[in-house]
This record gives C-alpha cells, sequence and structure tokens, in this order.
C-alpha cells in the first residue's frame, strides 16, 4: 500500500472587525455671571440669580477646580453671544462672559475598537539538549525610584515685603482685572504701578509714617484710594499666601454709566482701526441685539492709547474688518483722527450685518479717556470702543 503523506492545513478565518470610534463631547458655551472656588458661595449666587428672574446654574470646571454659575447654556455660539451682550445691558452683570468648553465631573465613555484574535496553532516543542554553563554571580544594583525622592521646596525670599493685592467685585466677590498706584503722599505726582491680584515684592515708602498711600485703576470701577501701613500691614490683611505674602482685599464698586455696553475682547491691531478676530463674537451679539430691538440706536466711542500723532493703518479699500489686508492703506493722522475712523470702523461693520446706518452715530475720544496710564502693563486695553445704547 502506497503511504500516503496527508499535511493538514489549519486555515485562519480573520472576521471583519468595526471600530467603534468614539464621539467627542459637542463644544458648548456657558453665559458665566461668576466663578468661585467655594461651593457654598456658588450655590448662594446662583440663588440670587434665580431671585431676579434668571434660570442660573452652577458647575464644577474639572480643570480648574472652580464652579461657575451661568445663566445660559447652548451649543449655539452666536446665541451665547447675542444673550451675553443683552444682559450687559439690561442687568446687574455686567461682568459677565461666555466660557467656551466642558462643565460638569461627567465625560463621554471611550468605547475601544472590537478585534477578534486569529485561531493560534502551536507547534509542537522539540527540547534542546541542557548545557549548563558556569555561572558568573553580577553584583546586585538597587534601583531608586527618582519619584519617590522628596525634593526640598525652596520658597521665594523677599528683597522688601512680598503683598498680593486683590481687586475684587463689590457685587460678586469675583477678581477684577487692574494696576495699583503707589505714592508716597496723596498730592504726590510721581508714582510706582504694579499689576493687581499677583505677589509683589513691594519696598518700603520713604515717609516718616511708613504710609503707602494706594490708588486703584481698573476699568469699568469707581478710583479707589486707600491707605496701608508697610510696617504693621496685618489689620488691613485677611491673611498670608503660601510665600508668606500679605493679602490685601480691595473692594470695587461699578462706575454707574448708564447704558453703555462694555466688551470683553475690544482690541484693535496697534495703530490701526482693523479690529482683532476675537472682538468679532461680541460685535455680533451687539448686531443681534439691534436686530431684535428696532427701537434701539448706539453710539460709538472710539479711544486710543496716548495722544500723540502716529502712522494709522485704515481700512483703505478693504472689506475685512478683523484682518489685515493689501487694500489696507497707512496714513499720518492724529489720534482724534484714528479714534474717528475706529469708531467708524465698527459703524461700517454693523452696517455690513444689516443694521441701518440711521441708527449709528460714532465719536471719536482721542486719547483724552484712557482707562489705564499710557505706559502702563495693560495700555492696551486703551485701543478700545465704547457703545453707548439709546433708547426710544
Amino acid at each position: 500500500m502506497k503511504a500516503l503523506t496527508i499535511s493538514f492545513w489549519i486555515i485562519a478565518f480573520s472576521a471583519l472587525c468595526t471600530s467603534v470610534v468614539a464621539q467627542s463631547a459637542p463644544q458648548e458655551y456657558y453665559v458665566t455671571i461668576g466663578v468661585f472656588a467655594v461651593q457654598d458661595n456658588a450655590v448662594r449666587f446662583t440663588a440670587k440669580a434665580n431671585r431676579v428672574g434668571f434660570s442660573a446654574h452652577y458647575a464644577i470646571n474639572p480643570a480648574r477646580k472652580l464652579y461657575y454659575v451661568y445663566i445660559l447654556q447652548t451649543a449655539e455660539k452666536r446665541k451665547a453671544f447675542a444673550f451675553l451682550i443683552k444682559i450687559k445691558l439690561d442687568s446687574e452683570y455686567k461682568d459677565a462672559w461666555v466660557f467656551n468648553g466642558h462643565l460638569g465631573e461627567d465625560s463621554m465613555p471611550v468605547e475601544q475598537p472590537i478585534v477578534e484574535k486569529p485561531i493560534v496553532v502551536e507547534k509542537p516543542v522539540v527540547e534542546q539538549p541542557v548545557v549548563k554553563d558556569s555561572v558568573v554571580e553580577t553584583p546586585v544594583v538597587t534601583k531608586v525610584d527618582s519619584s519617590t525622592i522628596v525634593k526640598p521646596v525652596v520658597k521665594k525670599v523677599a528683597k522688601h515685603k512680598f503683598f498680593d493685592f486683590k481687586f475684587l467685585n463689590a457685587e460678586n466677590g469675583n477678581e477684577v482685572r487692574g494696576e495699583l498706584h503707589f505714592s508716597e503722599s496723596e498730592k504726590a505726582t510721581q508714582y510706582q504701578a504694579y499689576k493687581a491680584n499677583e505677589m509683589i515684592d513691594l519696598p518700603a515708602p520713604r515717609n516718616a509714617s511708613s504710609t503707602l498711600f494706594i490708588t486703584t485703576v481698573a476699568p469699568g470701577y469707581k478710583v479707589l484710594e486707600t491707605t496701608i501701613n508697610y510696617k504693621d500691614p496685618l489689620p488691613s490683611s485677611s491673611g498670608t499666601g503660601p510665600d508668606g505674602e500679605i493679602i490685601i482685599p480691595l473692594t470695587l464698586t461699578r462706575a454707574k454709566r448708564g447704558d453703555y455696553i462694555e466688551f470683553n475682547n475690544v482690541s484693535f491691531y496697534r495703530n490701526s482701526v482693523v479690529m482683532q478676530p476675537q472682538f468679532k463674537d461680541e460685535m455680533d451679539g451687539l448686531v443681534d441685539l439691534m436686530k431684535e430691538n428696532l427701537a434701539y440706536k448706539v453710539k460709538i466711542h472710539g479711544h486710543c492709547n496716548g495722544t500723540e500723532s502716529r502712522d494709522i493703518v485704515t481700512l483703505g479699500t478693504s472689506t475685512k474688518f478683523f484682518e489685515s489686508d493689501p487694500g489696507n492703506v497707512k496714513k499720518t493722522g492724529s489720534a482724534k483722527e484714528l479714534t474717528d475712523l475706529r469708531a467708524e470702523s465698527a459703524r461700517r461693520y454693523l452696517v455690513s450685518q444689516g443694521i441701518s446706518v440711521e441708527r449709528i452715530s460714532t465719536k471719536g475720544e482721542g486719547g483724552k479717556e484712557m482707562v489705564y496710564p499710557q505706559t502702563s502693563v495693560y495700555a492696551n486695553y486703551n485701543d478700545r470702543i465704547e457703545v453707548e445704547v439709546i433708547r426710544h
């Protein structure tokens, strides 16, 4: 009988696998009226907003470990900014802003792709003869996990004395961006300027009483003038920080200016009438406000940093309001002319969005209403517009 060699082939079948791609969470926009480190404060602030007719909620921002109080949540950016402009005009929440992201602890589960494993055919194991080698002992090296090493904490050392002056909104306790001016007396014309809300190494005043004369500068807030004793500041303090800095809270009250809308992201390119892109959302919110309220008219006030003449970048033939363009034209002009053109640029954008030109007037203020000194670290905030709403 003829010997037959039968070879068995194992056929591996692989199944077609489908990958389930987890969808990312949709973009959410929250019109936010307050941010708090303490949950109880967020609860109280939410209740206060609800008492005046808002549907307010709060949720934690997991990345910052802070509680955000918001009065609108929407996936529509345009809707969020339209609502923002409306409440800035018609409510006490002049500092409201739009947070874009996700609030709350919950997160969407990520499904992993399902992959079927092929059948694995094991080959017979052929044992090899064991050859004994001479054993050479190697020294034992003990590895040290660097993550377990406790590094010494290096504290900052003050050359003079550490302070942290906190600007706080009187209505909600939120921090307010601003600048501190320190002088030697009430009538002094010279001062030292520092940012608020950060630790500073402050030298002692040269006057005999060791008194710090303080003036606050914060756009949209009344100027606060106060004094503290440099040698004994604790009576004015709310405590000390991690580096031993003395925390001085300064509560600021909003300036009552009538029906003015203060924008969060107003900014122009330097010495230019071209608005920066981040300003567009708030301008679109103003467009929607005017379309919703046909009786409203606005007066746009243009401002700039400094009073001197300069080279000005104008729109020229360009219709791009939020980016530089070859159609832009440079000319020499005064600060007043720059602010006239900035207000006019904002008006042209509103008209391009369907707002009647008869509903918009403009005024260039030059550099006479700067909210920060010309050489301040915040001087770029002087390059702005303000919108006055005239109701009929």
